[in-house]
């Protein structure tokens, strides 16, 4: 885990005006800035919007959500999913519960929860929540300048759910300012999970008839 910023900002920038029911997807190659993205913006909503915050990964401040129950109840709180499509693409997503789920997030904005998830492209998630997205954050590279490294981001619109983003603003962020707000090691020991999948089952095992006689 990176060592931990003193301070960081919680401030969002103007254009980031997001209230419960907003999905936003932060998308980008492998250790290109997307997790740090999504959980700067859900720790700054959560504060701004007084919120809960929750995650499927470590997050300082959040609590842990891993099943499908735990998303159905989530209220009032800001959802940070990392890498959503090891989730959508388990086959314990065609299950009765998490179809149902699916439907159910159009309720989240009466819910008073924010989604902010993570994925490589958003051509790949599932078209499901690809329809809810509002806004996204593309990952656009790095660069470094007095000593100090930095992301650069494209922040895009996406007005007609129709899969066609529309670039609005670009920016960077100055990465140390948010070291250690997640455990960037999370997923490298075997008992690490990303997926957020249905609760085992807690029913008793059927008996097993046995013949008389």
């Amino acid at each position: 885990m990176s060592v931990a910023s003193a301070d960081p900002p919680l401030r969002l920038l103007p254009f980031e005006r997001y209230a419960p029911g907003a999905f936003v997807g932060v998308f980008g190659a492998l250790r290109s800035g997307k997790t740090l993205m999504a959980c700067r913006l859900g720790m700054v909503l959560a504060r701004t919007l007084g919120l809960d915050l929750v995650s499927n990964i470590p997050v300082a401040g959040a609590r842990r959500v891993a099943t499908l129950d735990d998303l159905a109840a989530l209220r009032g709180a800001v959802l940070v999913w990392d890498e959503v499509q090891v989730s959508l693409d388990s086959r314990e997503w065609a299950s009765e519960a998490a179809r149902a789920l699916t439907r159910d997030m159009i309720l989240w904005g009466k819910r008073g929860v924010v989604c902010v998830y993570t994925s490589p492209s958003f051509a790949t998630v599932d078209v499901r929540l690809r329809r809810l997205t509002q806004y996204v954050y593309v990952t656009a590279g790095r660069f470094r300048r007095s000593g100090v490294d930095y992301a650069v981001y494209r922040w895009h619109e996406h007005p007609y759910a129709d899969d066609a983003l529309v670039e609005r603003y670009r920016f960077a962020l100055r990465l140390d300012s948010w070291y250690g707000v997640y455990d960037t090691l999370y997923g490298a020991s075997a008992g690490d999970t990303l997926a957020i999948l249905p609760a085992p089952s807690s029913a008793p095992a059927p008996a097993i008839a046995r013949r008389r006689g």
